[in-house]
């Protein structure tokens, strides 16, 4: 089968806002200054959506499954089976050709567009790869990305941190918290992204479980089993191609697939989040997680570029958590 696909809205089966719980938007600021961004979200902890973040990049139109096929087609990738809306539990990586696995995703999408089933059969999930290890040469595609939206020590090595996620309509990540209590600058691609968000403290109504997971559907949330959550403060937004998401430290969200979708997003720190992930220990946080917080912490603080400590941090970039 060719290795393309058009991209097309999924078929939504009821997702959405369920139990009466009424989902609040968040802010969309189009044309976002840096300078505005991190004076009125970053300083402030709050989520925001920048329309059109990647308009500049040739990497909305050139990133296509031809591209990928050409490119890394015979690469062996890690696919992850079990991000599903019953948790992590049975969360397991499998290796498979990229090739292969577009090809499972065109005949997926194509029988998704012929009314032949719709989930029960969803292929697995690419899902938090480093990016540069599918596309080597993103940096010619990204030409024109809006840098000035992390801070400047991650400006000249930021793709080195970036992440690639593809996956078919319906892909789920489950409600949780990224691991290292980072910011995260999440844009998409190709698809659509539907996220559900709730701040870090509303983590107590959440029923969270291995550190980070929560056990609530935030999208058909059981409320006889999880009555803690009928007081959660919950927001949801849609992410479009060329959006960017901002998400503070700890931010919860459950995150799904509307269409056949293609992302990328970076986590980071500054000085002072790197120190507060480091004290996390004491809240649980798993030691591992500590170390990468603390190999950032010092390269930030101690005033050494990034580039010199990526070989200690690189390992995070594969870790499954």
């Amino acid at each position: 089968m060719a290795a393309s696909i058009n991209w097309h809205p999924g078929v939504d089966k009821g997702l959405g806002a369920e139990a009466g719980k009424l989902h609040l938007p968040i802010d969309r600021r189009a044309n976002l200054s840096p300078e505005d961004f991190f004076h009125d979200y970053v300083t402030q902890g709050r989520p925001v959506v920048v329309p059109g973040a990647l308009k500049r990049c040739p990497a909305l139109t050139s990133w296509t499954f031809d591209k990928l096929q050409q490119v890394s087609g015979q690469r062996t990738v890690k696919l992850k089976q079990g991000l599903n809306e019953e948790g992590v539990a049975g969360l397991k990586t499998i290796a498979v050709r990229l090739g292969d696995y577009l090809d499972q995703l065109t005949d997926f999408e194509t029988r998704l567009q012929r009314n032949e089933g719709w989930a029960t059969d969803r292929p697995p999930y690419l899902h938090d790869v480093p990016l540069l290890s599918i596309l080597p040469d993103a940096a010619n595609d990204l030409d024109g990305f809006p840098a000035d939206y992390f801070p400047e020590w991650y400006r000249a090595d930021w793709l080195e941190f970036a992440q690639f996620f593809l996956g078919p309509s319906h892909s789920l990540t489950p409600l949780h918290f990224d691991c290292l209590l980072t910011h995260n600058l999440f844009f998409q691609v190709r698809g659509r992204k539907r996220f559900i968000l709730l701040h870090h403290d509303q983590l107590p109504f959440c029923y969270r479980y291995r550190w980070r997971w929560c056990e609530v559907d935030a999208e058909n949330p059981d409320l006889r089993r999880h009555p803690l959550y009928r007081e959660a403060q919950v927001r949801e937004c849609t992410v479009e191609p060329g959006d960017m998401l901002y998400m503070p430290p700890g931010m919860l969200h459950h995150v799904r697939s509307l269409d056949c979708s293609m992302s990328f997003n970076v986590d980071w720190h500054t000085c002072g989040s790197a120190i507060q992930g480091m004290l996390a220990l004491r809240r649980g946080m798993p030691l591992k997680n500590v170390y990468y917080n603390a190999v950032i912490a010092f390269g930030q603080c101690a005033g050494q570029p990034a580039g010199r400590v990526l070989p200690w941090y690189r390992s995070y970039l594969n870790y499954v958590s």
